[in-house]
């Protein structure tokens, strides 16, 4: 995907809850309308507007799963006019209801409490400066093309494991996770695969065209546990499912896992991860 489309699609994901519309993101491009329409369906594959829509879809399935917002309170969050509207686009999406994925959620949380591996954390982090590549597709196979990218390119950029500029003791290697795998169709699961760094750092990696972004500062769920990375929803859904039960409102932003080591360097029985849910 070229520059431009990638830049449009990360503005679109952080202006959600602006007017947007075909002249601005065209302009965000650098494309005239007409030119910027078929550019971007060809690069993913639907329309820019289509594409705005499921993004806000998929932004409201946090806010579904708080039993305490009603879905038309939902609906007019997510930039519809009428419940009835919503109730059609998510089930479109997602082949669920607003209130069954809700029902099916909250079912699934229940069976995963017998399942917390520690007890999880209330952490505040600072804003992060992230050099990242995105991959999307099933996870397992996504999250693996993100990372060897990414490394690829900071060995071109002249950091790299081998002479220890790029290790877990400087940095926090970070996943983060924008859809759930659960309900969200393979081709359309997004992974980005980040390194924090320096703002100096990053600013001298962006001069190189490597792509940069922020993770928001703000308070965090945190939960870790220990293990293969087929551990990772269990250790997803005891988390939600704790931080609902305690009341906790989730921030309209993506979850992410801090890896703490690497299966490069230990087995897969010694991996340690973190997972990060924002809330309020």
């Amino acid at each position: 995907m070229n520059p431009q489309m990638l830049k449009v699609l990360y503005f679109i994901e952080t202006h959600l809850d602006d007017g947007l519309d075909v002249q601005i993101l065209a302009r965000e491009a650098g494309y005239s309308p007409y030119h910027f329409c078929r550019i971007f369906k060809a690069s993913v594959g639907e329309s820019a507007i289509s594409y705005v829509t499921k993004l806000r879809l998929q932004r409201a399935t946090l806010h579904v799963l708080d039993c305490d917002k009603s879905i038309i309170e939902i609906a007019l969050d997510a930039g519809f006019e009428t419940p009835n509207g919503f109730n059609k686009a998510f089930k479109k999406i997602f082949g669920l209801s607003p209130r069954e994925y809700r029902n099916r959620h909250v079912d699934l949380q229940r069976s995963y409490k017998d399942k917390m591996m520690q007890i999880p954390k209330i952490v505040q982090r600072d804003e992060s400066y992230i050099v990242c590549k995105r991959a999307t597709g099933a996870y397992e196979k996504s999250s693996q093309i993100a990372w060897q990218k990414l490394l690829e390119e900071m060995e071109k950029g002249g950091k790299k494991f081998q002479d220890g500029s790029l290790s877990f003791a400087l940095h926090e290697f970070i996943g983060i996770c924008h859809d759930d795998p659960s309900t969200t169709v393979e081709k359309d699961i997004r992974y980005d695969a980040s390194i924090v760094m320096d703002k100096i750092e990053i600013e001298k990696l962006a001069q190189k065209g490597i792509e940069t972004k922020t993770i928001s500062d703000g308070k965090y769920a945190m939960l870790s546990y220990q293990g293969g990375y087929d551990k990772a929803m269990d250790a997803w859904m005891a988390l939600y499912a704790w931080a609902t039960d305690n009341g906790y409102t989730f921030r309209d932003l993506p979850p992410f896992e801090k890896y703490l080591n690497s299966p490069m360097m230990v087995s897969e029985a010694e991996l340690l991860t973190e997972i990060y849910v924002p809330i309020v």
